[in-house]
């Protein structure tokens, strides 16, 4: 006689999810992230009841839909799992462009040796094209020996009055001026209207006004000939 008390062993069945409410899943992750994500992450970031899906059955339904060119898969990353996203990869080059060049202002050779091994090829190209969108923006050389930077900010013209203040200041000093009567006199200069004017352009402008005179005084020479006498 089998002991009634003894309750009866219960199992709780975990259903899997359906292929259908997987891809919608996983597509609904990969639209909210900035950059391809490795198996563990993208599983990490599904639903609760869809986190027991196993590696390998998430393995092959992104392959299945890499094969559909519904997804892109990327080379690996710092990591021995391969990487998966829904958008191309210079989108995502672009991505890792605008990242690096927000530290710092950086010329194309130094940016290349920053990226991936896997973006160098698309770097020039991408930048090229972000320049264009306005999305990242040339800067002038540094020194007259380097190339033109670029930014994910416009160039910031205080960077270059800087150098070239140091250098006409040092220049200067060694005539005999102190730094407080250099900046006094630059800060003198930038409050004058005049200076903004290009010295070419003053210059037209004073021999205009000398030729304008002088015409003046010879057409009333003219008219005062011309006149009648009485």
């Amino acid at each position: 006689m089998s002991d009634m008390s003894e309750p009866a062993a219960q199992t709780t069945a975990v259903e899997a999810p359906s292929e259908g409410d997987l891809v919608a899943a996983v597509r609904t992750v990969l639209e909210k992230s900035d950059e391809p994500l490795t198996l563990s992450k993208l599983r990490a970031a599904l639903p609760a009841r869809m986190r027991s899906v196993s590696l390998e059955a998430l393995t092959e339904m992104l392959r299945r839909q890499v094969a559909a060119n519904a997804l892109q898969q990327y080379p690996k990353y710092r990591s021995q799992q391969d990487r998966f996203w829904d958008r191309p990869m210079p989108v995502h080059v672009a991505h890792l462009l605008r990242i690096t060049l927000a530290e710092e202002p950086l010329g194309l050779p130094a940016l290349r040796r920053k990226m991936p091994d896997y973006a160098k090829t698309l770097t020039e190209s991408v930048l090229n094209d972000q320049v264009a969108q306005g999305r990242l923006f040339q800067h002038p050389p540094a020194t007259k020996r380097t190339g033109p930077r670029y930014g994910a900010g416009r160039p910031d013209p205080k960077e270059y009055l800087r150098q070239e203040l140091t250098k006409a200041f040092q220049r200067l000093e060694q005539l005999g001026f102190t730094q407080a009567q250099l900046r006094e006199g630059a800060l003198e200069l930038l409050h004058e209207e005049e200076w903004a004017e290009p010295p070419q352009k003053r210059e037209g402008e004073t021999r205009g006004e000398s030729m304008g005179g002088a015409q003046t005084t010879t057409d009333a020479g003219m008219a005062e000939s011309a006149s009648p006498r009485t």
